[in-house]
Formats: structure tokens, C-alpha cells, sequence
């Protein structure tokens, strides 16, 4: 005898109870607010609801308190982020994890705006022929013009990217010469900031500082030059002059950011009265101060500054090798300048981090290097995907959902 299958039918009522609760709003932020960026952007397609939390402003300030806050969630989230005519992104968590770093150290090419945009050097290799280039000249003149160029057979025609500085998720970027984009490499966004008005743009040579005010919660960048400080809102999403700079016109790096302040080597005076100082700008009052130098600093060389595990420092620039580095280990006090000298020289160095191991993550003379400043030994790290013999400068950047756009609504740009 065929036994027939019972199958039991739930009233609708009971059906429903059956069904999870849906968690109050709060509680999904709360939980979305700790996970990674990967994740969140494929839960963006979960209902709309989810959608919508995720691009709120407000879950982008949660998520990065949660990332400032917890030392696991900062490892994770915290990235390199390195300019060698293209963007490229390492991971933080590969280098120096567990006493030793990965052999395998692969860096992802970024989507960056202008990426594909032709620069000069596109042009003018492609006005060649056979190396050489033609230049028209005047009527009276019988031949053209006629120069030789020594160029390499493998010239990257990419731009070289600066990177102006990083903050929260942001980082502010020149593709081209004096054209700034705010860019979040983790989602993409991206914001073109407007040119200087008339008037406005300094003569010379311009350097730059990109930070964050929190008292008034606006993201700024700073440009110096010589004439007037200006400064750009993003929350206003415009720049106006803030006065001049009280030091000599002789600063030829980008800022530092720390303790709410930009940061720039700087001097003043002539003859006996010449001293380098630390320039500090206040992002909250945009107003200068400034720190002392090292006493016992020969002042004939240039300094740049630079943060190393949360201390100012002093760095050697340009022209010849050196081995030293001062260490200010109470912000603002003079007396507190620790020379500290290592077992490799140098050119140009910047301190980007501590790795997980807590050796220093440096970039030297367009390299990466973990420096163990316990015993002074050290190790080149060798990147895979960036072209050999490039050369590259470096950043940190945190994953943040920070939006570029979200303060001012106009400009706004995703790379696809």
C-alpha cells in the first residue's frame, strides 16, 4: 500500500511568526559599521534599505571611528598607497605580519581620475620621428630646428602622480601639474577641486598640505608659494586667501599632518639671525606657529619633516648621503630632538609606518625598506606589479567609506 506524504500547510498567521525579526536600523549600522569595505559594497545589493545605510554619511564616520578606534580593524584597513606613473595599493597586513613579511608582495594598479588622459611627454614622443625632434623656426631661417632626444626605447608616457597627502580615506592627488583631485582609492569616488580664481595663484613653485578639521568637520588643502596662503574647503567647496607666509619662500615638499596641524620645514632671518623652524598650520584657526629646530643642525643642508610611529621628525633632503634623522618625542618641545642615526644612508627617505613586527616601513631613494631601529639591521621589500626600475614615491591611506563628495554634492565621479 502506497503511503501517501502528509504535507502540513501553516496558516498565514503562524507563518509570519515563523519568519526572523527584522533588526531595528540601529542595530544593522552598528554591525555594518564593522565590516570591510569589500563586504559592504556587495551588501549594497541586499534591499535597499541596506543601500541606503551604507551611503549614508553617517555609517561613513561610524565605520571609520570603528577603524580608528580597534587596532585589528586599523591593520586591516590600512593600505600603501605608492605613485610610479600609475597608482598602485599594497596591503598593510602583508608586511611585517608575525615577525616576517610575505615574498609575495603584490601591488593592485588603482583606477585614478585622468588616468588615461595623455600627459606632455605623450605628446612630445609622439611628435618625434626616428629620435628626433622638429621644432619650427622663424621665417628668415632656411632649416628647421633639429635636437636629438636620449631617450630610453621604454618610456612609460604615464603620468607621474603626486601624492599631495592622506587622510581618513582621502587622499589628495595632481595627475597633472596643479589639476588636485580628492580621491578615495577604496570606493573610487573622486573629486576634482577648482582651480585658484584670479588673483589667487602665487608665483613660482607651489607646495601643498591636504588634512582634516575636526572641530569643524571640514577636510582643507593648503597651497604655499610665493604670495598668499590659500586655503580650500571641501565643505564650502571654495578657496580664499588666509594671509601670507610668515617664512622665508624656500619649502619645496608637501606638508605633514599631525595633531591637527600641517607641517613644513621652514626658515627665516640671514646671517647670524638665520634658523630653521618647523612651520605648523592650524587647520581649525588657519593661522601659523612655529617649533625649533635641532640646536646642533647644520643649517647649510635642507630638511624635510616627516611622522613616524606618532612623533614629528627631521629628515634629510636632496644633494648628498647621509645616515641620521632627528625624532621630536614630545610634540612642541625643543629639547625633546633625538638624533638617531642608522646602518644605511640615504638621499631621500620618508617614514610611512610601523609594520606589524614594529620595524619601520620606509620609503628610501624610491624603495621600500623595513628597518629595525632595535638592532639597525634592514630588508629591501620587492613589490610585484610595479614596472623595475621605475622608481616610486609612497603613502598610507585607511579603507573608509569617506566620501569626497560628501560635503559638497557638485563634481561628482566614479571610476568604472
Amino acid at each position: 500500500m502506497k503511503k501517501e506524504r502528509i504535507v502540513q500547510q501553516i496558516p498565514p498567521a503562524e507563518e509570519e511568526e515563523a519568519e526572523i525579526p527584522i533588526l531595528p536600523e540601529e542595530i544593522i549600522a552598528e554591525i555594518l559599521s564593522r565590516l570591510p569595505i569589500k563586504s559592504l559594497f556587495q551588501f549594497r545589493c541586499v534591499s535597499k534599505l541596506w543601500l541606503s545605510l551604507i551611503s549614508d554619511p553617517l555609517l561613513a564616520k561610524a565605520h571609520l571611528k570603528q577603524t580608528i578606534k580597534n587596532d585589528y580593524f586599523y591593520s586591516q584597513r590600512k593600505r600603501v598607497i605608492i605613485s610610479s606613473h600609475n597608482l598602485y595599493s599594497l596591503e598593510y597586513e602583508s608586511i611585517g605580519k608575525d615577525g616576517s613579511f610575505s615574498e609575495n608582495l603584490v601591488a593592485s594598479e588603482l583606477d585614478y581620475p585622468l588616468k588615461d588622459q595623455p600627459n606632455g611627454l605623450t605628446e612630445l614622443l609622439d611628435s618625434t620621428k626616428d629620435g628626433y625632434l622638429y621644432c619650427e623656426r622663424s621665417e628668415d631661417d632656411e632649416f628647421p630646428v633639429m635636437v636629438k632626444l636620449n631617450l630610453p626605447c621604454c618610456v612609460n608616457p604615464r603620468n607621474w602622480v603626486d601624492i599631495l597627502g592622506s587622510c581618513n580615506g582621502l587622499v589628495c592627488i595632481a595627475p597633472d601639474e596643479d589639476t588636485l583631485f580628492l580621491f578615495n582609492p577604496s570606493t573610487r569616488e573622486s573629486k576634482r577641486i577648482p582651480d585658484l580664481p584670479a588673483g589667487f595663484a602665487p608665483n613660482g613653485l607651489s607646495v601643498y598640505g591636504f588634512g582634516f578639521d575636526f572641530v569643524n568637520d571640514d577636510y582643507k588643502v593648503v597651497k604655499l608659494g610665493c604670495g598668499p596662503v590659500c586655503v580650500y574647503s571641501l565643505r564650502t567647496d571654495s578657496w580664499r586667501k588666509v594671509g601670507s607666509f610668515p617664512f622665508d619662500d624656500n619649502v619645496y615638499e608637501s606638508g605633514v599632518l599631525m595633531n591637527g596641524a600641517i607641517h613644513w620645514m621652514a626658515s627665516r632671518g640671514d646671517g647670524a639671525d638665520y634658523e630653521c623652524v618647523v612651520a605648523a598650520f592650524s587647520l581649525e584657526e588657519e593661522v601659523f606657529s612655529d617649533m625649533p629646530a635641532p640646536d646642533f643642525v647644520d643649517t647649510s643642508f635642507e630638511f624635510v619633516v616627516g611622522v613616524l610611529n606618532g612623533c614629528l621628525c627631521m629628515l634629510h633632503s636632496r644633494n648628498q648621503l647621509h645616515d641620521d634623522f632627528w625624532v621630536m618625542t614630545k610634540y612642541g618641545v625643543g629639547e625633546s630632538w633625538t638624533k638617531l642615526t642608522l646602518s644605511i644612508a640615504y638621499i631621500c627617505m620618508k617614514p610611512l609606518c610601523l609594520a606589524q613586527n614594529g620595524e619601520a616601513l620606509l620609503e628610501v631613494d624610491g624603495k621600500l625598506l623595513l628597518y629595525n631601529l632595535g638592532d639597525d639591521s634592514y630588508r629591501y621589500l620587492v613589490v610585484h606589479g610595479i614596472p623595475e626600475g621605475d622608481g616610486f614615491e609612497a603613502d598610507t591611506y585607511l579603507e573608509s567609506l569617506v566620501s569626497p563628495n560628501g560635503y559638497c554634492r557638485s563634481g561628482i565621479q566614479v571610476i568604472h
